[in-house]
């Protein structure tokens, strides 16, 4: 969504784009944790090994289902997660920032009001973020706890914060 019409409709009067942006693309390494590596390495590793060690193995069901998912697990997340993140796209308004994402025909635009009250965080490790909010958590195998929501793997995270703090002074 980068082209003016596209936000016809979309934006209050009065309400201006301040910057639009999009994640990185790259893949990287999206592992949570140690110990959902080494979990997912027993977890998978038994059907794998049954299916290296005992061919006729492959003709039964559970073996290849297990096996499946620990290739996803430990190749797949990381090529499907850089993606997604192909096609998310930013925009920071004076009063909201937004959140959209095109994937398979399918469009969603998440709208997020800045005011003075809205916490930001400026993250600069390995998530390269400025969060703004918070949500439930929408990974596969996972339960549903709460993560940061936020505009996340930017080139200049330190910029877009400022740019943030300064529509949340605009908003007072």
């Amino acid at each position: 969504m980068t082209r003016a019409d596209d936000w016809d409709g979309l934006l209050d009067p009065g309400e201006h784009i301040i910057w639009q942006g999009q994640p990185s693309g790259k893949v990287r390494l999206e592992f949570e944790s140690v110990f959902s590596v080494i979990f997912m390495a027993i977890w998978s590793g038994i059907p794998i090994g049954m299916i290296i060690f005992v061919p006729s193995s492959i003709f039964l069901i559970v073996p290849p289902f297990f096996a499946a998912i620990g290739v996803y697990f430990f190749v797949g997340q990381h090529f499907w997660a850089a993606f997604q993140r192909r096609r998310t796209f930013y925009t920071l308004t004076d009063k909201r920032a937004f959140i959209a994402h095109r994937s398979f025909g399918k469009r969603t635009l998440d709208s997020f009001p800045i005011t003075p009250d809205t916490p930001l965080q400026l993250d600069e490790g390995r998530a390269r973020a400025v969060w703004f909010g918070s949500g439930p958590k929408q990974a596969m195998f996972s339960n549903k706890r709460e993560h940061p929501v936020g505009f996340e793997l930017l080139d200049d995270p330190r910029a877009i914060y400022q740019l943030l703090r300064n529509a949340q002074r605009g908003a007072a």
